[in-house]
């Protein structure tokens, strides 16, 4: 009986011992964790993009559609009275205060009857901040491509617009 005692004994003693030292060397905090959810940023068309009526000659030209709505014609090309033009007008709503970033396309191709056209240089009047309201309408410009001889038609495709928070 008196060895089952001293085994128990160096027992406990072993095992209060770890015991011990475990709760001296164990720490604990209180942690923080947060989240700002904003309004989730939507960008609408208000008005398509039209470069109006053109006329080209043999040699081809470009139509700039500047971001007001006013057109120039270089080349082989005439901007046709009477025919509506109108830079593209967009809406986006968001954040207030909140910085964005505005992606516009490098080249999209128009398409109709048996030909296509080149819309590049896309400009745009974005300020790249949502203002405090939370809503910004801009608009977009750009320069249409027309060659020799184009096919007379109407030509048409879609474009995409993409807006980020930064």
């Amino acid at each position: 009986m008196r060895n089952n005692t001293i085994i128990l004994a160096a027992s406990v003693a072993a095992l209060s011992t770890g015991l011990y030292s475990a709760v001296i060397s164990a720490a604990n905090v209180t942690a923080n964790a947060s989240a700002n959810v904003i309004s989730p940023l939507v960008i609408t068309e208000n008005t398509a993009l039209n470069f109006g009526d053109v006329a080209v000659g043999l040699a081809g030209g470009d139509v700039v559609l500047a971001t007001g709505g006013g057109r120039s014609v270089n080349g082989d090309a005439e901007a046709v009275l009477g025919g509506v033009n109108t830079a593209g007008a967009f809406t986006i709503t968001g954040q207030a205060l909140k910085a964005y970033t505005l992606l516009l396309p490098a080249t999209v191709d128009i398409s109709g009857g048996v030909g296509t056209m080149d819309v590049t240089t896309f400009t745009d009047t974005s300020s790249g901040a949502i203002p405090g309201a939370g809503t910004e309408t801009f608009n977009v410009g750009a320069t249409l491509t027309i060659g020799g001889s184009q096919a007379p038609g109407l030509y048409s495709s879609t474009y995409t617009v993409t807006v980020n928070y930064q």
